[in-house]
């Protein structure tokens, strides 16, 4: 796993503490530690000495055990703390008669009267969900969302962005500064369009009071991801395959996005004309249900038909004024001798046709060659215009060097017409 998604992992567990969300968001903004994992749980380390030497009671009762952390230069240091009821000779911190596991009625109570949204559904199943970037000054921009590392869930302010929404589910969400919780309304699904791939995003949150819309770093990958860094641009690849590409600003790792929203208005419509059989206007109406006024896609491609090609060659008078040849194949499976191709040769004055059986389709040349010899004997008279595909079999140097040795016009058919070299294709 890449050292900086560990970080990143680190401290998206600590996020959702108010007493740690200040120091894990300047962790998260230095990109030379981001870099270092045991330089994280350096900081974490030294950062919980200066609040306990700052706060003598805040003992543990947490099972006995001893956090180690170094930095360059300094030695290891051991903290013990105090666990099955028994006061620790070896901590430090406070003394025995203060500490917590003998006495536990000395330990603070927590506060757990939560303050009750009046608009959430009782019947609603609440859960709770962590934000880390949820300070920003005003909106992000339609275009634009944010890579958040210690979010739980991807998050959305706007309803339109999902193209199903459920909002029977009601959660909490954990902002990364000590201000007030936010409240998701929803979850559903978002599709977004980025570097012309799709993105689907399960299990997004809707939150109307959420400063931008987030994406959670740690929901879009399951075994591997790579962050590659470029000056101000990023790229995040998973599993081999890049999913998305951005900027950096101001620290953040920003992506330009399109939403690919659901049509609801033929919700209700398009399933009744696909159920009847793909059934017309009228007959939806006979039967009491509303027509859709979109354009059925598969109606349309089943009626489009090919226009007729009304032009035609003009006929040659004399024998080898004028020849189509084509190559079909590779046909499977092979003749018995392993042929897999054939060449067809045909005289548009006369309408004589050869076939030739070949292996190879470079073997096209050489029965070209041979037949053409062949028909300039019994006639009399030399090829004047040759007419084939754009095929590598016949646009090559081979027949460009007879062409130009034989001096005939070699003429080529354009790319899916092949009405312009109708002979050898009805002669197929």
């Amino acid at each position: 796993m890449p050292s900086e998604i560990l970080s990143y992992i680190i401290l998206g567990k600590l996020a959702g503490d108010p007493k740690l969300s200040k120091i894990v968001e300047l962790l998260t903004l230095n990109e030379e530690i981001i870099e270092k994992p045991d330089q994280i749980l350096s900081r974490l380390q030294e950062y919980a000495n200066h609040c306990q030497t700052k706060d003598p009671r805040s003992g543990s009762s947490a099972p006995a055990s001893a956090l180690v952390s170094s930095s360059n230069n300094e030695p290891y240091r051991i903290i013990y703390y105090c666990s099955n009821g028994k006061h620790n000779p070896k901590c430090l911190t406070h003394k025995k008669e203060e500490c917590f596991a003998e006495n536990p009625h000395l330990r603070p109570q927590k506060n757990n009267n939560k303050r009750k949204n009046p608009n959430s559904n009782p019947e609603a199943h609440i859960s709770t969900a962590q934000a880390l970037y949820t300070n920003a000054d005003q909106r992000s921009s339609p275009g634009k969302l944010v890579v958040d590392c210690g979010a739980t869930h991807h998050m959305f302010h706007s309803e339109s962005a999902f193209t199903s929404l459920s909002k029977d589910t009601t959660l909490t969400v954990t902002k990364g500064d000590s201000s007030s919780n936010l409240i998701a309304e929803g979850i559903g699904t978002v599709n977004l369009l980025s570097n012309n791939q799709i993105l689907k995003l399960p299990n997004s949150l809707f939150v109307p009071r959420l400063n931008c819309n987030l994406v959670s770093l740690l929901k879009i990958f399951n075994k591997e991801l790579i962050i590659s860094r470029d000056d101000d641009s990023f790229t995040l690849t998973a599993e081999g395959k890049e999913i998305l590409r951005g900027k950096t600003e101001n620290n953040l790792m920003k992506v330009d996005y399109h939403l690919l929203t659901a049509n609801k208005a033929t919700a209700k419509e398009s399933p009744w004309h696909e159920r009847l059989g793909h059934a017309g206007r009228s007959v939806l109406k006979s039967m009491g249900l509303p027509p859709s006024d979109d354009l059925c896609k598969t109606c349309n491609l089943n009626k489009i038909h090919r226009l007729p090609f009304k032009d035609h060659f003009e006929l040659a008078e004399l024998s080898l004024d004028c020849v189509h040849v084509d190559l079909v194949g590779p046909i499977s499976p092979p003749s018995i001798s392993g042929l897999r191709y054939f060449l067809t040769i045909v005289d548009q004055a006369t309408s004589y046709k050869i076939v030739h059986f070949l292996k190879n389709k470079s073997d096209a040349f050489s029965h070209f060659t041979i037949t053409k010899k062949m028909m300039e004997t019994q006639q009399d008279r030399s090829l004047k215009k040759l007419i084939s595909d754009q095929g590598g079999e016949f646009m090559n140097s081979h027949f460009k060097q007879l062409s130009d040795e034989c001096e005939f016009i070699h003429a080529f058919s354009p790319a899916y017409t092949p009405e312009h070299n109708g002979f050898a294709q009805r002669a197929n």
